[in-house]
């Protein structure tokens, strides 16, 4: 099997589990429809391949790794729903689709992209009971605030012209510690 068939294998897996995960997802109508618009709107599911991967590496990736990869994936979700605002980089579309802001209100759009980063912790959460998902969480969670992920899309949108360090902080917190995240 070659890398690419693999790769579609994985990706696979990870959206089968992502629709069992989000099947009963409890949210009135237009935030779950929002929800759901965006975390299955396709996606190279990098995140939670590079995780399920990393976990195979120590040991087979079990139901554990699948539900911390799905909540890398919802918050990787947030942050592009929230990265097309108006008031961030006001895309209309995302992967071919209008974005969550143009397909629904930019007001559904914020609450959708809020949501799926509480659902993701709310996975986490559930698997606190073991140290080492414990620590996962932990990881995660600082990858995606002030000083991560948040930090980035905050020097991103600052409007200030960046010059090359600024460039690199933006790059290395906003797409890399995500994607850091999720392998440590």
């Amino acid at each position: 099997m070659d890398f690419l068939q693999q790769y579609d294998r994985k990706k696979a897996a990870i959206e089968r589990f992502l629709f069992r995960t989000t099947d009963g997802l409890d949210a009135p109508a237009p935030l779950k429809d929002a929800m759901l618009y965006a975390l299955h709107s396709g996606g190279k599911r990098l995140r939670p391949i590079l995780l399920t991967e990393a976990c195979g590496l120590f040991v087979a990736p079990d139901e554990r790794a699948y539900t911390a990869a799905a909540a890398v994936e919802c918050i990787h979700t947030y942050s592009l729903i929230h990265d097309d605002l108006p008031a961030m980089d006001n895309d209309d579309f995302r992967r071919g689709k209008p974005t969550v802001h143009k397909a629904f209100d930019e007001g559904i759009a914020i609450l959708a992209g809020d949501a799926l980063l509480n659902f993701a912790y709310e996975q986490l959460f559930a698997l606190a009971d073991d140290p080492v998902c414990a620590r996962a969480g932990s990881i995660l969670a600082t990858a995606c605030g002030a000083g991560g992920l948040i930090g980035g899309q905050a020097l991103d949108i600052a409007g200030v012209r960046p010059d090359e360090a600024r460039l690199q902080y933006i790059y290395k917190h906003k797409t890399g510690d995500l994607i850091a995240s999720a392998v440590l």
